[in-house]
């Protein structure tokens, strides 16, 4: 392995993503408190570890390179592999900690957030996102 990519943090990752996510630098700057020159920044840095860029603009769009798209796989495997370690240790402790997502149909938007509200009583740890959709 290249000794260089053992000096990317997780932090340059997690930007990494979410101009990925949102194909804008000020997005993805505005998205995580930060400024937009900051996210340039990092963005550059990991062009350098890697040794290639991993956006092109086109007009005012941004695409992803070939670099990008396999850096952006394996930072998620990364991350997905954090969160079961986090997961595992919480199973360790006793406590449920993580995410929970739940999509509901529109009718249902009435009394979910009762339940939404007890179990985040029982579990604080638990980040709980509620999406209303309709059928």
């Amino acid at each position: 392995m290249r000794k260089s990519l053992m000096r990317m943090t997780l932090r340059q990752l997690q930007i990494f993503n979410e101009v990925c996510d949102l194909r804008s630098y000020s997005r993805a700057a505005e998205e995580m408190a930060l400024t937009q020159p900051a996210v340039s920044l990092q963005i550059r840095q990991l062009e350098e570890l890697i040794g290639q860029p991993l956006f092109e603009y086109v007009g005012k769009k941004l695409y992803l390179t070939e670099a990008a798209e396999a850096l952006q796989r394996a930072s998620r495997d990364i991350f997905g592999r954090l969160e079961s370690l986090d997961m595992q240790l919480s199973d360790m402790q006793g406590s449920l900690q993580g995410q929970l997502k739940l999509a509901v149909e529109s009718s249902a938007k009435y009394f979910v957030p009762h339940l939404f509200a007890a179990f985040k009583q029982r579990h604080p740890e638990v980040n709980l996102t509620l999406t209303v959709v309709n059928r």
